[in-house]
């Protein structure tokens, strides 16, 4: 015969086994915390335990080679933008070049024309030099946690 304490503990076993099969379809679809309270009508408290367990679980699993992967991607789009932007410069050499030679010869549409490319080839180049800036700004996921890891 079970003890008052033991049908409780086994009550809560039960409850916390059904409040996460009624999560987890939630969490897996990347349901907001507070409209899976809702519409399971649990706690936010609830909801918000199982899906950060639910998301370290993933970062246990996933965490070093996600990591990885992520540096590995960023290091490589920095190395890209940085061929854009040579490549650019380079085009920009080559127009200067021409409309050199057209200011020369007089032929101002062309010269006109040329200078116009020269400035949008320089508006590419501001945009890739930005979002080279932000992604060199923007922290890896790895420092992300371990600031998280600090706060918790």
């Amino acid at each position: 015969m079970l003890g008052s304490k033991d049908e409780t503990r086994i009550s809560n076993k039960t409850q916390t086994r059904q409040d996460q099969k009624n999560l987890k379809p939630y969490y897996q679809k990347g349901v907001s915390a507070s409209a899976t309270s809702n519409a399971t009508k649990l706690n936010i408290k609830t909801v918000l335990k199982y899906f950060k367990k639910w998301d370290k679980e993933i970062l246990k699993y996933e965490d070093s080679d996600f990591l990885r992967r992520a540096k590995i991607a960023k290091e490589k789009t920095l190395q890209s933008l940085d061929y854009e932007i040579i490549s650019l410069d380079n085009d920009v050499k080559e127009v200067s070049s021409d409309r050199d030679i057209a200011r020369k010869t007089g032929n101002v549409l062309h010269f006109e024309k040329l200078s116009r490319l020269k400035l949008k080839i320089r508006d590419q180049k501001f945009k890739i030099l930005s979002s080279k800036i932000n992604l060199i700004n923007t922290p890896t996921a790895d420092t992300i946690i371990e600031l998280e890891k600090k706060d918790d």
